[in-house]
Parts: C-alpha cells; structure tokens; sequence
C-alpha cells in the first residue's frame, strides 16, 4: 500500500512539474521533418551547376619535379577519389536523411505516448 501511494505521489508530481506542450509543439518537428525532407529532394532534382566540384586531374601534373609540388599533387589525386562530384546533391540526401530521422522519432513517441 505504501509503495502503490508513492509511487502515485511520483507520477503526480511529475506531472505537476513538467507542463504539458501544446499540440503545436508536439508537431511542429513533422512539419520541420517534412521540410527537410522536400529541400532535400529540391536539391537532389534541381541539382544546380553552381554546386558541381571541378575535376582536379584536369591540370595535369605539375612540370615543376620539387618534393613540395609532388607531394600535392599526390595529396590532390588522392583526395580525388573521396571528393563528390556535386556538393548539393550530397546536402540534399543529408537533408533527406536528417528529415526522414525527425519524422520517425516524433511519429514513435507519438505512438509511444510519450509527451514531447
């Protein structure tokens, strides 16, 4: 009995405690969500020129033959390989990413009962 009146007393003043958020906070993280979501696809559809990286092997190797200069042209080659060929598309899958996460962690809470 002693156990069962604490723990009410708990659970009540927990929800004294923390206010309740109104609906417009509970969701407004779909309406974010689903904004990143549809920059992202924008960026990935659009795929605008000015986000395209130039391809740095078109310069060719240096005629200069100091270490230095081998050196970054080595680095440049190398770094090459990882670099993407369009920044926004990239961005946009992340938005995509970021987005599709929000919206699966608001919509589990909700469905949870979980309070914000």
């Amino acid at each position: 009995m002693l156990k069962k009146l604490r723990k009410s007393n708990l659970d009540e003043a927990k929800e004294a405690a923390l206010p309740v958020p109104s609906k417009r906070a509970r969701m407004s993280p779909l309406v974010y969500g689903a904004g990143m979501i549809a920059a992202g696809l924008l960026l990935k559809k659009v795929n605008p020129r000015f986000g395209t990286l130039p391809n740095p092997l078109q310069y060719g190797a240096s005629r200069k033959k100091s270490r230095g200069v081998k050196a970054a042209t080595f680095a440049r080659d190398r770094a090459a390989n990882f670099a993407p060929g369009n920044v926004t598309t990239k961005l946009g899958k992340s938005l995509i990413l970021g987005g599709a996460a929000m919206l699966t962690a608001r919509i589990l809470d909700e469905a949870v009962g979980r309070k914000l």
